[in-house]
């Protein structure tokens, strides 16, 4: 049975709890961690060494992922971890006054992310060497991987379900709409996105940073043709969302084939990975276990595409759910991506993503103009409502307790999405703090070495966008 789109006002769409949800966002710390070790076949001093004390600084969201990234570091320089000396504590620059060289370390990895000073014994208990200089043995370079990625992305092909031979000529095709979208913030044609810049990326250690691009550059991928791309999306590209089940299953189509085309490039860039660079386990490791998990996520993007194809085939979308939440205001944030969600906005877990032997539920979110202002869409296939109204009804339940709903989306867009540009104008109005607190939040689940939180939807980034919503329309039973 064809579903109709109900209007509700806001205060009637959300449950009452007794519970608050309301709670304060946490920054990152400095650790201290002590671990012995003893020399791998590879290690060069392995005739020399016996075994070895590593201290390590570290910064990190906690104790867990501190202690996960200095073992990985420690194994990269072919030292094999035999016991945890010291377990990770919480330092500040204070503790190391009096203490010269331990200060410098400390401000080392405060300005690089991590110091290690290894203390060593020898084998015959006689000999004695001053400071040695070790030998760099990260055969990761920065500048490489950012080179193959734009390389693999300029390498196009048509994701269209009747591409054919025919389809030799993709386009860089915005996943954003320019006129719809990024024109809308654009200040003299450029907004704020991720850093792709080498530069940006090695001063934030790897993580995201954001810096002015131009909205012609911003949010595009090869990922279609020029004739499948203008007839496929011709009814949300030219016409603002009504919305139609058409134009929400679009939207929605849009979002997963530009994670495919990211998710198709990853598995490539790892698996060369996995092949040329097995000269250190350490480093072998993560790629294997990058690839693994790109290979799972794509496995399961394909699937949501195939769902996703049939409707769009039959021109039948009965089976499309969504909620919208729409606004007058000037849009500040624009934005189009996905998720499986793990965790639902009172942190409570939905699914189980390190479990890679069953399927996934997926979610997408868009920012989509419409005749008057503009909305927060979310979409997904039937299959998935397992997961995605668990998710919605707990965002409904927050907004209820909390009146957070507009802190509650931003919060979503900025932590779940990396497919995102914002106003100049808006951006240069933060506070130094507030710009430090979002791209905090852009930065979760980018670092492979800090468990993903359960909590990451429930509280942080509080009145930063000030978004403000009128209505909201859903089809949820």
């Amino acid at each position: 049975m064809r579903r109709h789109f109900e209007s509700l006002v806001i205060d009637s769409f959300f449950e009452k709890r007794s519970r608050s949800y309301c709670k304060v966002q946490r920054h990152m710390n400095t650790f201290y961690l002590v671990i012995r070790v003893i020399p791998r076949q590879e290690n060069p001093h392995l005739n020399e060494v016996e075994g070895a004390l590593v201290s390590c600084w570290v910064c990190s969201d906690d104790q867990v992922s501190a202690l996960t990234l200095a073992s990985f570091k420690v194994r990269q320089m072919h030292w094999e971890i035999v016991g945890l000396e010291e377990s990770p504590i919480k330092v500040t620059e204070k503790d190391y006054f009096g203490n010269e060289n331990a200060l410098e370390h400390y401000k080392f990895a405060q300005a690089k992310g991590m110091s290690t000073f290894i203390t060593g014994w020898s084998r015959d208990g006689k000999s004695s060497w001053g400071p040695v200089k070790l030998k760099n043995s990260n055969n990761f370079v920065l500048s490489d991987y950012l080179s193959k990625i734009g390389d693999l992305k300029r390498k196009g092909r048509c994701l269209h379900f009747e591409a054919g031979q025919r389809c030799t000529e993709p386009i860089d095709a915005h996943s954003i709409q320019k006129n719809g979208g990024l024109s809308l913030i654009a200040q003299n044609g450029k907004v704020y996105v991720a850093s792709k810049n080498f530069t940006d990326t090695k001063q934030n250690k790897g993580g995201v940073s954001f810096a002015k691009q131009s909205v012609g550059k911003v949010s595009t991928f090869r990922g279609f043709c020029g004739k499948h791309d203008n007839e496929l999306f011709e009814p949300i590209d030219n016409f603002a969302l009504a919305p139609t089940q058409e134009q929400i299953t679009l939207y929605a189509y849009r979002s997963l084939c530009r994670e495919i085309f990211v998710k198709e490039n990853s598995v490539t860039l790892f698996q060369n990975y996995s092949k040329n660079h097995r000269d250190n386990r350490a480093n072998l490791g993560i790629y294997d276990a990058m690839l693994k998990g790109s290979q799972f996520a794509l496995k399961n993007l394909n699937a949501h595409k195939e769902k996703y194809e049939l409707l769009l085939r039959s021109k039948s979308f009965g089976n499309i759910r969504s909620v919208l939440f729409h606004s007058l205001q000037a849009p500040s944030v624009v934005f189009s991506g996905l998720l499986y969600p793990d965790h639902d906005f009172m942190g409570r877990k939905l699914q189980d993503l390190s479990d890679h032997t069953s399927d996934v539920d997926l979610i997408t979110f868009s920012f989509a103009r419409m005749s008057q202002g503009w909305c927060f869409l979310f979409a997904w296939h039937v299959d998935s409502t397992q997961t995605c109204v668990p998710l919605i009804r707990s965002l409904a339940t927050v907004a209820h307790e909390c009146g957070a709903l507009a802190n509650s989306l931003f919060r979503f867009a900025v932590s779940s999405c990396e497919n995102l540009a914002m106003s100049p104008v808006w951006w240069e109005s933060l506070t130094d703090e507030q710009r430090a607190d979002v791209t905090r939040s852009a930065n979760h689940g980018t670092n492979v070495f800090s468990p993903l939180k359960s909590d990451y939807l429930v509280s942080g980034l509080e009145n930063i966008a000030e978004w403000e919503f009128d209505y909201v329309k859903s089809d949820l039973e």
